[in-house]
């Protein structure tokens, strides 16, 4: 999975956060081609009309696919969203931990990232809110979010998205698109 003249869009972030409804957000349900997939991560394309080349999704999931992989990018070219769910607090502290660090210090710290909270439908469903209660935990707040933002001068925008969609994308997708 090493880079082409291709854009690339990473989505990293735990398991289960949604990573693939955002892509499939994005891109407007295009199909996305499968390509590969490798010891915690998994490639697509999907083309874009007029678009030279298809764009690459690397959807990350395991800290060792960054730690054991050369992976190269074109910081003009290339971006990279880091998801969380909202419902899932230790997703939102692996993001601001572990994911951010690790990929700008192997992959790249200079290109576009973009921070995600997903699953917000869920932050005040009551049986998330006790199930996590019993744990000593709530729902990511999006003082968390904003905090995060903050803390890290690489990241370019951070917004959250649910069941009824990414606003924050709308632009975004249409560019992504060629719809504009």
């Amino acid at each position: 999975m090493l880079a082409t003249g291709k854009q690339t869009l990473f989505i990293v972030g735990d398991s289960q956060v949604g990573k693939t409804s955002i892509t499939r957000y994005i891109f407007q349900n295009r199909d996305l081609t499968f390509v590969a997939a490798m010891n915690g991560a998994t490639e697509y394309e999907v083309s874009i009309s007029g678009g030279e080349f298809p764009t690459r999704i690397i959807e990350i999931r395991n800290f060792d696919f960054l730690t054991e992989n050369v992976i190269q990018c074109d910081a003009e070219r290339d971006f990279a969203f880091f998801c969380y769910a909202v419902d899932n607090p230790e997703s939102f502290q692996n993001v601001a931990e572990r994911w951010i660090p690790l990929f700008k210090e192997r992959v790249c710290d200079t290109m576009t990232m973009v921070l995600i909270g997903n699953k917000t439908d869920l932050r005040h469903n009551a049986e998330v809110v006790r199930n996590l209660s019993q744990r000593g935990l709530q729902p990511v707040s999006k003082n968390q979010l904003t905090e995060l933002y903050h803390r890290h001068d690489t990241i370019c925008l951070f917004g959250e998205g649910g069941r009824d969609g990414f606003p924050m994308f709308d632009q975004l997708s249409m560019v992504l698109n060629g719809t504009t």
